[in-house]
C-alpha cells in the first residue's frame, strides 16, 4: 500500500522538478539567444530587470570607481585621510573649475614610530 502511495505521489513531484528544471535552462538559452542577437526588446521587457547596458569588446570588465568631492583651500592643497589614519596635504593644480579630484594615492611613507 505505501508504494502505491509513493508513487502516486513521487511521479507528479518528478515531472514537476523535471518541468522546473527544463523550463529554467530554456529560460536562459532564450537569454542567451536574444542578447547575442541584440534583441532590443529586453530594454523595455517586464521579465527582465536592466540596470545597465555597456557596449564594449567581448572580454571587457565594469569597474565602479566612487568619485570624491574634496575642498580645496586657497593654499593649493587637498587634505586626504591616508588608509593608516594619518592626514596629508596633497599639492593641486590652482584652478577656478576644479570642483573634485580623484586620487589613486599610493604611498610608502611608513608610519612614524613611537
Amino acid at each position: 500500500m505505501s508504494s502505491v502511495v509513493a508513487t502516486i505521489v513521487g511521479i507528479p513531484m518528478m515531472i514537476g522538478i523535471g518541468w522546473l528544471v527544463w523550463y529554467a535552462w530554456n529560460n536562459n538559452r532564450l537569454l542567451d539567444k536574444k542578447l547575442a542577437n541584440g534583441d532590443l526588446e529586453l530594454l523595455d521587457s517586464k521579465s527582465y530587470k536592466v540596470t545597465e547596458v555597456v557596449r564594449a569588446p567581448a572580454g571587457s570588465r565594469v569597474e565602479k570607481i566612487a568619485l570624491q568631492t574634496m575642498a580645496v583651500d586657497m593654499s593649493g592643497y587637498v587634505r586626504k585621510t591616508l588608509p593608516d589614519g594619518r592626514i596629508a596635504l596633497v599639492p593641486v593644480a590652482m584652478n577656478q573649475d576644479i570642483k573634485s579630484v580623484h586620487s589613486s594615492m599610493h604611498t610608502n611613507q611608513q608610519p612614524p614610530t613611537q
